[in-house]
């Protein structure tokens, strides 16, 4: 009995090519997170990044599977985002079990993306809010940053900064993926 080798499917787009814009702006929702996962993986492993409840997440199986689970969650709703401009993003690729090959509904990135997006802006800016009133208070409120030296301050500011942009970036490129899948009237 000879067995006949199937070619892999090809992959087709489903919309319009991603304008380039949309898919500056899908990279960037994917990299902004990113930063912030390294600093709390820093942290669990044992790195003195200066948090001073650091040891609370690494000696507690409860605290290492929040931050293991919390970052689980953060890289693969960064990777969703990026699949907002790749063509897996929009037809699944053949590997997938049970649903390789098929086209992703257009409207489902947009539903579910945006209801992302909402809770990332409302989550992302509720705790830098928090943690800005927070430092502000006389005397100050307690927040990660406490008893961080200098450069501690600057490490942790490099790795969460950039979350504010998170939410804004998702945006844009929700944007272009919905502009690239409108029926055209």
């Amino acid at each position: 009995m000879s067995s006949i080798t199937r070619p892999p499917p090809v992959l087709t787009p489903v919309a319009a090519p991603v304008q380039p814009w949309a898919a500056a702006a899908c990279w960037a929702a994917f990299l902004c997170p990113l930063p912030s996962v390294a600093w709390r993986v820093a942290m669990l492993a044992g790195a003195d990044v200066g948090f001073g409840r650091a040891e609370l997440f690494r000696t507690s199986a409860s605290g290492i599977a929040y931050v293991v689970v919390l970052e689980l969650i953060q890289v693969g709703a960064a990777l969703a985002c990026l699949g907002l401009c790749r063509p897996w993003g929009e037809r699944l690729p053949p590997w997938v079990p049970g649903a390789g090959g098929r086209s992703v509904p257009r409207r489902l990135p947009v539903i579910v993306g945006g209801a992302g997006n909402l809770l990332l802006y409302l989550i992302i800016y509720d705790v830098a809010l928090s943690f800005t009133l927070a430092l502000l208070r006389d005397p100050p409120s307690w927040t990660p940053v406490e008893g961080m030296s200098p450069a501690q301050l600057v490490v942790f500011s490099l790795c969460y900064g950039p979350m504010l942009a998170w939410p804004v970036a998702l945006t844009v490129g929700l944007v272009g993926h919905w502009r690239r899948h409108r029926r055209r009237r």
